[in-house]
C-alpha cells in the first residue's frame, strides 16, 4: 500500500498521467518505478553506450550492477541475502540515479568531443539556439523513445539560459549538453514506466 501511496504522490506531484491538455492526473495507478537494470539498459542505448560503461565507483564497481544494485530496485540473492527490491525507494536512491545520470552524460559528451559524435555533434560544431534545439530534439527520441512536445524542447533550452551566467569561461556547452541530458535521463518520464 505505501509503495501504491508513493507512486500516487510522485504522479500528482509530478505530472506524470496529464494529458497534453493539462485535464488532470490519471485516477488509477498505471506507474511503477523501473529497477535500475531497466533503467539504465534504456539508458545506454539512448546514449549508445555499453550498460557498463555508464559509471563506475571507485574506478572498479559497476554503479548498476554492483555499487548501487539495492539503491536502485534491484536484488542480490546470492551475497547479500536480498532476494525482493525493498518495498520503500531508498533515501539515497535519487543521489544514485543522478550519479549515473551525471556520469553516463558526461562520458557521451566526452566521446562526442573527442571521437564521431553520436548526440552531441551539433553543439560541438557551433553553440547556437537551432544546434542546440537539435540535441534537446534526439536527447528526447533517444531517452523517451518519443517525439519530443515543444514544451520538452523549450524546457531543455531554458536550461542554457540558466547555465551562461555561472559556467565557466568556455564550459557552458559541455554544462548544457550534459545538464539537459541528465534532465532527460532522471525525468519521471524516464524513471518510471
Amino acid at each position: 500500500m505505501r509503495r501504491e501511496l508513493l507512486a500516487l504522490l510522485l504522479t500528482a506531484l509530478l505530472g506524470c498521467g496529464r494529458d497534453h491538455e493539462g485535464e488532470g492526473v490519471s485516477t488509477k495507478l498505471r506507474v511503477q518505478a523501473k529497477s535500475g537494470e531497466v533503467w539504465g539498459r534504456d539508458l545506454a542505448n539512448g546514449l549508445g553506450l555499453q550498460p557498463w560503461e555508464l559509471c563506475t565507483e571507485l574506478g572498479t564497481s559497476d554503479c548498476i550492477e554492483d555499487a548501487h544494485r539495492i539503491t536502485l530496485g534491484g536484488v542480490d540473492a546470492a551475497h547479500l541475502g536480498i532476494d525482493e527490491p525493498v518495498d520503500d525507494a531508498l533515501v539515497s536512491a535519487p543521489i544514485a540515479v543522478d550519479r549515473v545520470a551525471v556520469s553516463a552524460c558526461g562520458e557521451r559528451f566526452a566521446r562526442d568531443q573527442h571521437g564521431t559524435p553520436v548526440l552531441f555533434g551539433p553543439v560541438l560544431e557551433e553553440d547556437s539556439r537551432k544546434a542546440r534545439q537539435e540535441v534537446a530534439e534526439n536527447l528526447v527520441r533517444r531517452l523517451l523513445s518519443r517525439q519530443p512536445t515543444h514544451a520538452d524542447v523549450d524546457d531543455l533550452l531554458d536550461l542554457h539560459a540558466v547555465l551562461e551566467p555561472v559556467s565557466a569561461k568556455g564550459a557552458l556547452v559541455r554544462d548544457w549538453s550534459v545538464g539537459a541530458c541528465v534532465v532527460v535521463a532522471t525525468s519521471t518520464e524516464a524513471l518510471f514506466y
